[in-house]
């Protein structure tokens, strides 16, 4: 296979990977020019039926195609410069197609899914819950799932308790239901003094990245949220984005409001041109610091506590979640 025909296979496979339902060919061109990788329904039809014929994917009647076992392999298997610039797609896909209403509070939310070891979930409740008492979480909602059950599609292992954790991207959703577009830097460490944050000591580019960068520190143990909680001084995860400077003072707002219904995430918004937090911005943008959803896992993890994290692990419902005093008092002793 031409590598240029590999790569255009492989795209149309993460985004059949990311959808929960079959897509047909127009939805699939729809999420592909949001990520930037335009490609005509007659091409991407073209390319079905090459992975039909692969065994890639599979036709499910009308309603389109959905990825097979063979096919979720060969992604799997897709070398690290292909994968570059994935956590970028994904994080724009899963913008695309998340559906909520602010005012209702209702609709689907990007959520991360974590694994963590059932033997020590009460401990690990414990060091959770101040993290979000301390602010430093992604939202004041959570969900916490049982050894063997399920969350989405998802099997929660013998051995670990799931917990789901609204993810930072379900910003860029409310905001784009509102008409505001938002552009992904970087993820990094946010230095924290007294409680309030000074300046990004590391950065990962999106764009150029396979992995999601926060679950990159979190496992290279580069993070000091719970000191962070405790004291008020450490480093925990967070990310960069922008939006265009006309949007500036609405995005105050919806991060008030968002704050009030318990997603929460955005920690500063800038000035328009101006640096924040040392970092330049656009003449005609304005940045945005977005507190990691992942940063409850991490503070366990730095506990000597073992995790597995999938950021942007999946959609759900926000009325899944419930509010994080209710959920880990139930796993404390």
């Amino acid at each position: 296979m031409e590598e240029r025909n590999r790569k255009k296979i492989l795209d149309i496979l993460r985004v059949l990977h990311e959808s929960e339902r079959p897509m047909g060919g127009t939805r699939i061109a729809q999420a592909l020019n949001l990520a930037g990788r335009e490609m005509s329904q007659r091409t991407i039809r073209y390319y079905l039926e090459s992975t039909d014929q692969e065994g890639l994917t599979e036709p499910v009647g009308r309603r389109g195609r959905r990825l097979t076992t063979k096919g979720l392999q060969e992604l799997n298997n897709a070398s690290a410069l292909e994968k570059v610039g994935f956590v970028s797609a994904r994080v724009d896909a899963l913008t695309y197609r998340m559906r909520f209403k602010l005012r209702q509070a209702t609709g689907g939310v990007v959520v991360n899914l974590s694994g963590v070891e059932a033997s020590r979930i009460s401990e690990a409740a414990t060091i959770m819950q101040r993290v979000y008492d301390a602010g430093l979480s992604m939202g004041q909602r959570l969900l916490v799932a049982r050894p063997g059950s399920r969350v989405g599609r998802w099997r929660v292992n013998d051995d670990e308790c799931a917990v789901a954790t609204i993810c930072s991207v379900s910003v860029n959703g409310v905001l784009l239901s509102q008409g505001i577009p938002t552009s992904n830097i970087f993820g990094g460490l946010l230095e924290m003094n007294d409680h309030r944050p000074t300046r990004f000591t590391e950065i990962i580019k999106y764009e150029g990245t396979s992995l999601d960068p926060l679950e990159i520190f979190i496992k290279s143990r580069m993070t000091s949220v719970y000191r962070a909680a405790r004291t008020g001084d450490g480093l925990v995860g967070a990310s960069f984005r922008e939006i265009p400077a006309p949007a500036a003072e609405q995005a105050r707002l919806l991060s008030a409001r968002m704050q009030k219904i318990g997603i929460g995430g955005i920690v500063l918004v800038g000035r328009p041109g101006q640096p924040l937090l040392g970092v330049p911005v656009p003449t005609d943008r304005v940045g945005l610091v977005v507190i990691g959803g992942l940063n409850p896992l991490a503070a366990v993890e730095e506990a000597g506590i073992s995790t597995t994290n999938h950021a942007m692990g999946a959609l759900m419902p926000f009325q899944a979640l419930h509010p994080f005093q209710e959920i880990l008092n139930k796993f404390r002793k």
